[in-house]
């Protein structure tokens, strides 16, 4: 039996899918020696092999002359550039380019759907800009703006060597003082840096960066801290300016530049009423605001390209940054291409439709799987191929506030394992990807993908993630809820009428109401009603900071527990990962002294992320497989499918447009697609490109 699926297409059209009629419509060429996944309903991705350019840090390798984009040259000419050996330094750093050295020119056309989407340019134009990197397969960690970097024997002190003759994109120097400006001036000063950061926590103390010499900094941890490399690698608070910049964190900022407006230099006084002339309450947000590259143009970066029209105009846009430090191994300064332009999209449908047009060169946001075969049948004639990425965590899933107050009654079922285990046992997973994924991910509980080094096993992914709504429906039962409505609902046990869960969701990379409306009905079979809220963005974030959503579906960015314990345990009071329980990750952030103390198996868990970052590799992986499985039986989110293409997982690129990867390792952690260098993709034919526009 052939299963057929009817799918929505942009413009209200509908086609019916065999899985038969999937495979030939992406043509999928599996791995040699490696069949495809074949999961419910037949339906496969191209399983492509993860490729990407590497980053050649054998000397001997080194190309001896450099050369530049015309644009440039012609700067150099007019005398308002030194030239580009003074420009890049001593110490740039070599990429072998994935398939071919590339020729100058040309701007890569994108979309953004607003000031918030500030993880698209991030992610693209970044660098990525971190002190250290990734390679793009995750398995070696590399140096990436700092040169070099080693551990002491018993791995307390790193030590980073940085780049002779680096510049910001300004010209002045990159130095160890920029290091220290962030340190002491930025992230030692609660004004600007609320508390501490978790990353440079350790259980005996704080950890300490000191200068040694203009190009030599160090990271002294007061207990052996090998996971430190890792956190530099990868997107976290240390993980570079371009992501943590507008929040006073990234691991370095521009001191020449940011100083001037720091009460360091001058009077509060004085700054304040800048601050307010500016249209900021004080001088601190003014500061974080000026430190952010998506909305200051002035602000120096290390990134390939720099901003000349901000996120909060209609045109994002960016171009080459005359200093980038990264070079290929012809000795051609990249990036490659001379600009970005972001196009805004008032929604995802509007990115999708001038995807398929032909009108972005390179996308992987905003695009809902359920536009797949909008975006194959029209790959043609629009001169583009469709990528995809399957994912590194969990894709989809119910994230549960544990600690949520406004409504005591829902407060405290939520904190019931045996409600949220209930809740979960009465998805539908297999239903939701064959539908909304066309059954391309893996329906399980909150588990990263079977490939990834923290994978628990096949049994935890299935772990109270199988479709049984009648032991749902008696574990509902033993907790009081029995009585219901003449519509079948429950009713509360407070005597407060028909149990009613608000689920919030956002407009994002996928189509969370869409899921909301499946759950929805999958949950009236177990007799618990459904209110689904779709927010605004901004609004979404501060009523999650704030403790006042039940519950949002959302991914898991279950991948690496280490580096992102916000979505495994309450750890985070910010952003997204505040759902789990703002008071609970308040107390776990200040060792206590602030917030709720939370119930002992939380407690637990935080023990355990805390030792296991000292542990030797081997032991922490273990240690971080033990929280991904104590998050699964707690059901702290109730994973709906992983390994799947929900969270970035398409892209859609230009025949025109070279060295782009078939298939790009897709993870938070990487910040990915900055783990395959977008500033080494090329235009093919520019002239041809420049007549089109």
């Amino acid at each position: 039996m052939i299963l057929r699926r009817t799918v929505i297409l942009a413009g209200g059209s509908a086609i019916g899918l065999s899985g038969l009629a999937w495979r030939q419509l992406t043509n999928p060429e599996p791995l040699p020696g490696r069949k495809a996944p074949l999961p419910a309903g037949g339906a496969t991705v191209p399983m492509y092999p993860l490729e990407g350019p590497v980053v050649v840090r054998d000397p001997r390798l080194f190309p001896a002359r450099f050369q530049e984009a015309p644009m440039l040259a012609r700067e150099v000419r007019a005398g308002r550039l030194p030239p580009v050996a003074e420009r890049i330094g001593l110490d740039p750093i070599v990429v072998r380019p994935l398939h071919e050295i590339g020729s100058y020119g040309g701007t890569i056309r994108r979309a953004f759907v607003g000031p918030e989407d500030s993880q698209g340019i991030g992610r693209f134009a970044s660098g990525p800009d971190g002190l250290l990197a990734w390679d793009f397969a995750w398995q070696e960690i590399r140096p990436n703006i700092a040169k070099d970097f080693a551990f002491s024997p018993d791995q307390r002190v790193l030590t980073l060597s940085l780049r002779r003759g680096m510049k910001w994109s300004s010209g002045a120097p990159f130095s160890a003082d920029d290091i220290l400006f962030w340190y002491e001036r930025m992230y030692l000063d609660r004004r600007i840096v609320g508390g501490p950061s978790l990353t440079l926590q350790m259980a005996d103390g704080d950890v300490v960066v000191r200068k040694v010499d203009d190009l030599t900094v160090e990271f002294v941890s007061p207990a052996a801290y090998p996971l430190l490399a890792d956190v530099l690698a990868s997107y976290s608070e240390l993980g570079g300016p371009s992501f943590l910049g507008r929040s006073g964190m990234g691991g370095y900022a521009p001191r020449h530049y940011l100083e001037r407006y720091h009460a360091s230099a001058r009077s509060e006084d004085e700054l304040n009423r800048e601050a307010r002339e500016a249209g900021f309450a004080n001088w601190t947000l003014r500061f974080k605001a000026l430190n952010d590259w998506t909305l200051n143009p002035d602000l120096p970066v290390t990134s390939p390209w720099r901003v000349t029209s901000p996120i909060n105009t209609q045109k994002l846009s960016l171009a080459r940054n005359p200093y980038c430090v990264w070079i290929d191994t012809a000795g051609n300064q990249l990036p490659y291409v001379d600009h970005i332009d972001h196009v805004l999209c008032l929604s995802p449908d509007g990115v999708v439709l001038k995807a398929a047009a032909g009108k972005l060169d390179f996308q992987d946001r905003h695009i809902y799987v359920s536009k797949l075969p909008f975006l194959l049948s029209n790959r043609r004639r629009a001169n583009y191929v469709v990528g995809m990425n399957p994912y590194q965590g969990t894709d989809l899933a119910v994230r549960f506030n544990l600690n949520h107050k406004q409504d005591p009654e829902i407060g405290a079922l939520l904190a019931d394992v045996r409600f949220r285990r209930a809740l979960s046992l009465s998805l539908n997973r297999p239903q939701i990807n064959d539908t909304l994924l066309f059954g391309t991910a893996l329906p399980s509980a909150s588990t990263p993908a079977p490939d990834c080094k923290y994978y628990p096993g096949e049994a935890w992914a299935q772990r109270w993630a199988t479709h049984d709504p009648e032991r749902a429906n008696r574990m509902l039962d033993s907790l009081g809820l029995s009585v219901r409505d003449k519509a079948g609902f429950r009713l509360r046990r407070d005597g407060g009428g028909r149990l009613r869960l608000v689920v919030s969701v956002t407009r994002s990379g996928f189509d969370y109401a869409a899921l909301g409306e499946m759950i929805r009905e999958q949950w009236r079979e177990i007799g618990v009603d459904v209110d689904l809220r779709e927010l605004e963005g901004t609004l979404f974030g501060m009523r999650m900071i704030s403790g006042e959503l039940q519950m949002t579906l959302q991914s898991t960015f279950s991948e690496d527990p280490f580096i992102y314990p916000d979505f495994l345990f309450p750890s985070s009071p910010y952003a997204s990962g505040a759902l789990l329980g703002v008071e609970y990750a308040q107390w776990f952030r200040s060792n206590g002294r602030r917030g709720q103390k939370p119930p002992p198996e939380l407690v637990e868990m935080m023990e355990l992320w805390r030792r296991g970052r000292s542990l030797p590799d081997e032991q922490r992986l273990e240690a971080g497989r033990e929280i991904i499985r104590r998050h699964i039986d707690l059901v702290l989110t109730a994973g709906i499918v992983s390994a799947g293409l929900a969270n970035n997982g398409v892209h859609v690129a230009s025949n025109d447009l070279g060295n782009v990867p078939k298939r790009i390792l897709n993870t938070a952690v990487l910040r990915s697609p900055s783990n395959v260098l977008p500033m080494t993709f090329y235009f093919r034919n520019v002239e041809r490109r420049r007549l089109t526009d």
